[in-house]
């Protein structure tokens, strides 16, 4: 991936790099937000960064992604040598001097090839190993999507990864309420010998382990992460640091509930947690763009809160005035009208007399 904000640089960027051996398609980006949401997903192999760019220096935006893609190799492109200590300080692999000379960018790749063979070697033996648990629930490990051979040891198995470890008694009660103790446990028992034997045939017996000590289970995993610790870790560095690319990226994070199609009662506190994070993402991504006078993206987060939240006044409100401020008068008297609807439909009375009064007067 190259980002620069002169369309001249990154053509010439993109021509250069194809040019190496093994380079068949190059991402540019010459908008550093745009390009800093797009790193996050897509999390390059090797970024080209430009260090002076408005809104967001190359400098700190590989600082921002560091914890969103920490294995990124960063190359950083400059017409000015004085910026060198501080990117090497970022751990940059390289740093290229403008107008960039062909024959110094064939070396910085190939030292960068040099230094990733012995990591491509290993990947292709062992298959990196993902974890979906938001927006669906599939684990895939060396030799392709686990199946797991019941729905129970697939929830067990998703219920001891989230808590890490628990108590019989308690697992029975969340996962087996039905079951009288000692029929339960031997239940539980089986469905753990079950989720071992299929980790085990699908080569995950080294990266996953299931401990039994003291009435208690423990899982223990060791070179795996899954999309709800990513976008933990996201979130709660975002909203820290509250800058607006960060929000955007930690947000974009966010894939849905856990376990969709799961409707046990034990997942729902925890669909809450992570849900409530996501609005108080979205919260503070939609107040930082209007801030910085950027009602236009605002629209599309302001829609998500009132999507997720459809009977929330505050929301509908936010959405109605972003809509007067970026000239789409219709769509605040539309929203107006679906909220009025909904408001009365739930709850079985008529909108409060402060919410018309704060109505009336964005409209004017």
């Amino acid at each position: 991936m190259v980002v620069d904000d002169e369309w001249p640089a990154l053509e010439q960027m993109q021509e250069l790099l194809l040019r190496c051996e093994g380079i068949s398609f190059v991402h540019i980006h010459n908008n550093p937000r745009e390009a800093f949401i797009a790193a996050v997903e897509l999390k390059p192999d090797i970024l080209f960064l430009d260090i002076q760019m408005p809104e967001l220096s190359g400098l700190a935006f590989a600082e921002k992604l560091l914890p969103f893609s920490p294995a990124t190799d960063i190359v950083f492109v400059s017409a000015y040598r004085n910026y060198a200590v501080e990117a090497f300080e970022l751990s940059a692999v390289d740093y290229l001097l403008k107008p960039v000379d062909p024959s110094r960018l064939l070396k910085t790749w190939t030292k960068f090839l040099a230094k990733r063979l012995p990591i491509e070697s290993v990947e292709q033996q062992n298959t990196k190993i993902q974890f979906q648990l938001m927006g669906g629930y599939e684990l895939t490990g060396p030799q392709g999507v686990v199946k797991w051979s019941t729905h129970k040891a697939g929830e067990l198995f998703a219920y001891l990864w989230i808590h890490r470890q628990g108590n019989v008694s308690v697992i029975l009660n969340d996962l087996f309420p039905q079951s009288n103790y000692e029929k339960g446990k031997q239940y539980l028992h089986t469905t753990v010998y079950q989720i071992r034997k299929t980790l085990k045939n699908a080569s995950l017996g080294e990266n996953i382990e299931l401990i039994f000590d003291r009435e208690n289970y423990r899982l223990e995993s060791r070179g795996i992460i899954s999309d709800t610790e990513i976008f933990l870790e996201a979130a709660t560095t975002a909203l820290h640091d509250n800058h607006t690319d960060g929000l955007q990226a930690a947000a974009a994070l966010y894939a849905g509930e856990l376990l969709l199609s799961n409707d046990s009662l034990w997942l729902y506190s925890i669909r809450d947690k992570f849900r409530t994070l996501y609005i108080n993402l979205l919260e503070q991504l939609t107040l930082s763009l209007l801030q910085h006078g950027r009602a236009y993206e605002a629209e599309e987060y302001a829609i998500r809160l009132a999507e997720l939240e459809p009977l929330e006044e505050g929301y509908c409100l936010q959405l109605i005035s972003i809509y007067y401020s970026i000239g789409k008068p219709f769509k605040a008297q539309r929203r107006f009208t679906q909220f009025r609807d909904i408001y009365e439909a739930e709850l079985g009375e008529k909108l409060p007399e402060r919410f018309l009064e704060e109505y009336s007067q964005l409209g004017t």
